[in-house]
């Protein structure tokens, strides 16, 4: 506003000098034109700044706000940094620890595994071992098979033999069992012996001849004679005391036959007497009693091919 009266001033100065010219005038009015516009820009640009001044102390105030905001972010930010910080050692600790721990566990755990491999390499090795056991019994027992279905047919065989050669005895008191892998020949008493008497009669005789016969082409049969009687006490006289010896002398007298007369071979013979301790029925009649009085020719085939592999 102090620049208003600044033309006036100067036209009254210049009255007042007179001694100002016209042409003066005019530059001073001209230089006054030039002041006056520039004093209008400096105000535009006072108005400018002003108005930059109010927007740079609003970004100012603004940017204040967002400091104290990033100071707060960053105490709460140190203070959590602070906290995951001890969290992060805590852990740490408890890591190293636990791997501590866990080398020493698996230390332990691999000398476990290694025990185990070796155990289990045992077993195989057992187990291996086993399975050659198993082959070989199996094989054994194919072998059994066939020696035990071998010792049947020849059974079978034989008594059919037997059966042949004594087949004109048929009726007069003999009979042919095969059971538990023998072959038994029982002949009564009445086709060989006297009552109350050990010798052998000719009937008899000729049984047993016919019967080694056939024996004596068996050179690995096992040959029992078994002496029986019934339960009637020996009323006799002389060396024969009783009934075990009756069974003992009647056994011992088949033997001499098979032993003497016809080449078998006295070591496949046994001589038996069982009195009447095993007797076929019950000694309740005369015709139990006749049943029980005999003697009985026992087959046996060689089974020591059996006994070795059973071993």
């Amino acid at each position: 506003m102090k620049f208003t009266y600044i033309p006036v001033l100067i036209a009254f100065t210049m009255l007042l000098q007179s001694c100002v010219s016209l042409e003066k005038f005019k530059d001073l009015n001209e230089d006054y034109s030039l002041v006056n516009e520039r004093n209008e820009n400096l105000k535009e640009e006072g108005s400018n700044l002003e108005l930059t001044n109010t927007e740079l102390n609003e970004n100012l105030s603004r940017l204040t706000d967002q400091i104290n905001d990033l100071e707060l972010d960053t105490v709460s930010l140190g203070k959590n940094y602070r906290r995951k910080d001890r969290a992060y050692n805590d852990l740490n600790s408890s890591y190293e620890l636990l791997a501590k721990n866990n080398s020493s566990a698996m230390a332990k755990q691999a000398k476990n595994n290694r025990n185990l491999m070796e155990r289990l390499g045992q077993l195989e090795l057992d187990l291996q071992d086993r399975e050659k056991a198993i082959e070989s019994r199996e094989q054994d027992l194919s072998k059994l098979k066939d020696l035990l279905k071998e010792k049947d047919e020849n059974l079978s065989r034989l008594k059919s033999s037997v059966s042949d050669a004594l087949l004109g005895f048929s009726g007069e008191g003999l009979s042919l069992n095969q059971r538990d892998g023998k072959l038994y020949v029982s002949l009564e008493n009445s086709l060989l012996f006297a009552s109350g008497s050990w010798k052998v009669n000719q009937k008899g005789k000729n049984a047993i001849g016919e019967l080694a016969k056939v024996l004596v082409k068996h050179s690995d049969l096992q040959i029992m004679i078994e002496g029986h009687t019934d339960d009637v006490p020996y009323n006799g006289s002389g060396v024969i005391k009783d009934n075990w010896d009756l069974s003992v002398m009647r056994a011992t007298s088949i033997v001499r036959i098979l032993n003497d007369k016809t080449g078998l071979n006295a070591k496949q013979i046994t001589a038996a007497g069982k009195a009447s301790f095993s007797p076929l029925v019950g000694n309740t009649s005369v015709e139990n009693r006749a049943v029980n009085r005999r003697t009985e020719i026992i087959l046996s085939p060689n089974v020591d091919a059996l006994m070795n592999l059973l071993e």
